[in-house]
C-alpha cells in the first residue's frame, strides 16, 4: 500500500502527506464555536476556520450633544427658515433674459448711457 501523497506548490512537486494533529484540533474547536463555513459543495475545509475568526466590532455610537432646550428651539427655527426659504424659492417666476429687463427699466426711468 502506498503512500498518501499531496501536490506542494511551493516546492511544484509532490511530498507524502503527513497529518498535522493540533491544526485538526483547532478544525474541530471552530466548528463547534460556529466559525468554519462550508464551501459553494458543502464541504468544510481545514484551517478555515481561523480566517472567518473576526472578532465583533463595537458599533459605532452616534455623537450625542447635550443642549438646553432653549438651544434646540433655536437650531429648531432656523433648519426650518431654511427648509421653508426653499420652498418659498422654487415658487418664484424666473424672470426674462436679462437684457430685456434692464431695457424696460431704462425707458421706464429714463435713463441714458
Amino acid at each position: 500500500m502506498g503512500s498518501i501523497e499531496v501536490y506542494d506548490t511551493k516546492l511544484a512537486k509532490w511530498v507524502p502527506y503527513i497529518p498535522d494533529y493540533k491544526k485538526w484540533e483547532e478544525h474541530f474547536k471552530d466548528i463547534s464555536k460556529g466559525r468554519v463555513r462550508p464551501d459553494h459543495k458543502g464541504r468544510y475545509i481545514v484551517g478555515s476556520g481561523s480566517r472567518n475568526n473576526v472578532t465583533p466590532k463595537q458599533p459605532k455610537q452616534p455623537k450625542l450633544i447635550l443642549v438646553t432646550p432653549v438651544a434646540q428651539a433655536v437650531e429648531m427655527a432656523k433648519s426650518e427658515l431654511k427648509r421653508e426659504g426653499n420652498v418659498i424659492r422654487e415658487g418664484k417666476r424666473k424672470a426674462g433674459p436679462p437684457g430685456i429687463q434692464y431695457e424696460k427699466l431704462r425707458k421706464k426711468n429714463g435713463y441714458t448711457l
